[in-house]
């Protein structure tokens, strides 16, 4: 099977303009986030996807792969799916590019996934237990059946525990996606659906038109860079762990 990690970068974002390009400890934010998924042996290419002539030319400046892509998409999903027509490959991996401290075993982890071959398209959850992070709007919830596939992602706080006994487990959603190459296709060429637009959670499209979405439990976070003043906790964390290179820096 031939995977192929893409993380899509626009620069216009309305909560932080040119967000692929902030500066973090000397290098742009893609930077960091490309040098982790280098570390995944699996991978068998992996591309930077953006509509920006500023993103490409610092992809160039770094020797990191880059495909343009048009500027009309909606969301990162349907911009890897335009990768995904233009090259060859059976698993395409959507990370997320506001993640420059991704630990490698995640992407691993959502590879995993498809040692199951009924499995079209795959991702990661993790407990959460902070009250406030379980309110917080910003948080993508998810619950799921027996079997692991997704029931519901939403931002709404979900299982609500309202009722008297037993507390159902909440559990964040992990953004990092992975499809089939046939199933990301035709993905994209569905029309953006009620609950996406409700939601803005982007699997809910492929659960809407009949296709499951199989949910693995990780344990490993990282910090996401959503505002301007998460890059101090990131900066923070690399010198922490005393590399400013990420050469053999796995957690």
């Amino acid at each position: 099977m031939k995977i192929i990690g893409v993380i899509p970068a626009r620069y216009r974002s309305s909560r932080f303009p040119g967000k692929p390009l902030a500066d973090i400890c000397g290098r742009p934010m893609i930077w960091w986030v490309y040098q982790q998924c280098l570390k995944v042996p699996r991978l068998d290419g992996l591309y930077v996807a953006t509509d920006d002539e500023r993103i490409r030319e610092t992809c160039a400046q770094y020797q990191m792969d880059v495909i343009m892509t048009s500027d009309a998409h909606k969301t990162g999903s349907d911009r890897v799916g335009e990768v995904a027509s233009k090259i060859e490959g059976d698993l395409f991996i959507n990370i997320q590019g506001d993640e420059p401290l991704i630990n490698p075993r995640e992407i691993d982890e959502v590879i995993d996934i498809f040692d199951d071959p009924t499995v079209d398209f795959g991702t990661l959850r993790i407990q959460i237990t902070d009250p406030d992070e379980i309110k917080a709007y910003s948080t993508v919830k998810v619950v799921c059946d027996k079997n692991g596939d997704a029931l519901y992602f939403s931002r709404n706080v979900i299982p609500s525990n309202k009722k008297d006994g037993p507390i159902a487990r909440v559990f964040r959603h992990v953004g990092i996606y992975a499809y089939r190459r046939d199933l990301l296709l035709k993905f994209v060429a569905m029309p953006q659906t009620e609950l996406e637009s409700g939601e803005g959670i982007e699997p809910l499209r492929a659960m809407e038109n009949g296709h499951k979405v199989r949910v693995r439990e990780t344990r490993y976070q990282s910090i996401g860079v959503d505002y301007p003043e998460h890059i101090q906790l990131v900066e923070e964390e690399i010198k922490r762990r005393g590399c400013s290179g990420m050469k053999g820096w796995i957690s």
